[in-house]
């Protein structure tokens, strides 16, 4: 059985703040992550993304049940800046936004 695809959302003030690539790098952990977690994954991710100059770090986490993972990215040349992006799953659409938008 395939997974109906979701349509996908960012608020306005991550379409402007945050590339389209490191949104594209988001979704597409999400779906690796919905994939591997199945019944496992919340409704709610939290994404924690930090850059230096050739690597960016991002860890996931969620509450319901606990979980939290680390990603490390080399030698990407995307400028990002330290922030936390939030992607809400209603199970109709996905939504990547600020802790400040909801």
């Amino acid at each position: 059985m395939s997974r109906k695809r979701k349509p996908k959302y960012v608020t306005k003030a991550v379409s402007e703040e945050i590339s389209v690539e490191i949104q594209a790098l988001l979704w597409g952990l999400m779906d690796i992550l919905a994939t591997k977690r199945k019944e496992r994954m919340d409704y709610l991710q939290v994404f924690e993304i930090s850059a230096t100059k050739k690597h960016i770090h991002i860890v996931n986490k969620q509450e319901n049940p606990p979980i939290q993972e680390k990603f490390v990215f080399g030698n990407v040349s995307i400028a990002t800046k330290n922030v936390v992006v939030w992607i809400i799953d209603d199970h109709e659409k996905q939504v990547m936004l600020f802790p400040s938008d909801y």
